[in-house]
């Protein structure tokens, strides 16, 4: 029998959570956490409510009524996600301050300059912040930055030369609890996607709305 209870559960908060989790996961997958500077936050990675619409949260808590374990499972996500948003910023905040970094990106900024004289790689930001940015994107472990990035052809010469600061006891704290959060988002991903799969058994309801079936 169709249940529009349960539909409104699978449509409006499991799968925003699948999808959520999946976009985090990939994330991690390549030890990008979207830890900004400049507000010290994680961007893309958020506690799983934020993720729902006003009227979602509706739908969650009644899900959660029928459901109660999965509110503990939710908490220990965003404890998770807190702790990644906290190491990130105490990897950051050593290597400014017990590295070599500042003097590095002095010196590669100036040769940078001299090779690119009419260039800003720091954008918006001031020049003082451009040894920030760099904590940032070393944080991020990014890789390469797309050519609309002010500093992508910076961080693409001269970003290896930083790299070799990520070796201190904070550092390796982000990696551990980013491999955490990523082991626990696959888990979530695969419970959440096993139990849409028995609600839509149960209820004979599609796994996402469709024009085919007249499901909203």
């Amino acid at each position: 029998m169709l249940s529009l209870r349960a539909a409104s559960w699978v449509y409006d908060v499991i799968n925003v959570f699948i999808d959520a989790l999946e976009m985090e996961a990939t994330l991690l997958r390549r030890g990008d956490t979207s830890w900004r500077f400049y507000n010290q936050q994680l961007e893309h990675i958020r506690p799983l409510n934020a993720y729902l619409t006003r009227n979602a949260q509706h739908i969650l808590r009644d899900f959660l009524a029928a459901r109660p374990e999965v509110a503990q499972w939710l908490g220990l996500h965003d404890d998770l996600r807190s702790r990644l948003e906290m190491a990130a910023s105490a990897a950051a905040h050593e290597i400014l301050a017990e590295t070599d970094l500042r003097t590095r990106v002095e010196d590669a900024r100036k040769r940078y300059l001299l090779k690119y004289p009419k260039d800003n790689p720091t954008g918006a930001y001031a020049a003082e912040k451009h040894v920030e940015l760099v904590a940032e994107h070393l944080v991020n472990e990014v890789k390469e930055l797309a050519a609309n990035y002010t500093d992508a052809v910076f961080w693409k010469e001269h970003g290896p030369e930083f790299s070799s600061v990520m070796n201190t006891p904070a550092c390796q704290e982000l990696r551990n609890l980013r491999q955490a959060l990523l082991s626990y988002d696959l888990e979530m991903i695969q419970w959440f996607a096993e139990y849409r799969f028995s609600l839509c058994q149960e209820f004979d309801i599609p796994a996402a709305p469709s024009i085919v079936t007249g499901a909203r």
